[in-house]
């Protein structure tokens, strides 16, 4: 008969560093927890959106938990109201559903200058409907061009760029002081023939601007249906890799702590 003992001052060592080693394995395991449920609501996008970008899937993010502030989250990054700031504010009105949503970075830098009443939005014209790109927004270029043009941007700005020499030219063979206008709410005879625009920013084209481009139309409020229901994702998909994510972190810190003990030993 082979005998063996244990020391119950090796036992009482192995069991302070386990106890050491808790805050470290619920940081870790809540970390886990909020890095599944991104993946989760990641993959959850394209069925919940119309072609979400890239760009748009990898706003959701996580942020860890540490040993010193057990707390992790899962969600995408506010908006800035004050900088007029939200790359990811598109992306929240669909999720919540919520009946209005903040205003996006063209948008605030019209009303900061007076064009677009507080509060509204704007949407795509009647220019845009063959311009948007593969994923059903309108490109980038478009909104800069709209801010140049209208020279909306603020003092001070580093990315604050003239108008460009081929509009200015297009402008003066009009006979304007630029291609681009916008029009406030209320009534107006800005239209051909003294007829009423709707409100939103415009284009002059051809030869003498006798033609309108439609880029975008003013709206006081947009409403969003709830396409996806995001802490109900995450909740799911932390319920389903629980397991999976306890076994994986309780195996790595027995093998540390065993390692430790062996250390301690030798």
């Amino acid at each position: 008969m082979i005998n063996s003992s244990v020391s119950y001052k090796h036992v009482t060592r192995s069991l302070k560093r386990l106890q050491a080693e808790l805050p470290g394995v619920a940081a870790r395991m809540l970390t886990e927890f909020a890095r599944v449920g991104a993946d989760a609501t990641q993959r959850a996008m394209p069925q919940a959106f119309d072609r979400p970008t890239p760009f748009t899937v990898k706003r959701v993010l996580f942020s860890p938990a540490t040993k010193t502030d057990l707390r992790s989250v899962t969600g995408i990054p506010n908006s800035n109201d004050a900088a007029g700031k939200p790359t990811s504010e598109y992306m929240r009105p669909g999720a919540l559903g919520a009946a209005r949503r903040n205003q996006k970075k063209t948008e605030f830098l019209l009303s900061k200058r007076g064009f677009l009443p507080p509060g509204w939005v704007m949407v795509p014209g009647s220019f845009m409907k063959d311009k948007k790109d593969g994923f059903g927004n309108v490109p980038g270029s478009y909104y800069k061009q709209v801010i140049r043009s209208l020279q909306i941007r603020q003092q001070g700005d580093r990315y604050l760029k003239g108008i460009s020499k081929a509009s200015q030219a297009r402008a003066a063979r009009m006979g304007v002081a630029s291609e681009f206008f916008a029009v406030g709410q209320g009534r107006n005879t800005l239209a051909k023939g003294g007829g009423w625009l709707p409100p939103g920013v415009y284009r002059r084209a051809g030869r003498k601007g006798e033609r309108l481009e439609q880029y975008f139309v003013f709206m006081p409020r947009a409403a969003y249906k709830k396409r996806l229901d995001m802490p109900k994702v995450v909740t799911q998909a932390v319920k389903d890799k629980a397991p999976a994510v306890w076994q994986s972190v309780m195996r790595d810190v027995a093998a540390r702590v065993i390692e430790k003990a062996g250390r301690a030993s030798a």
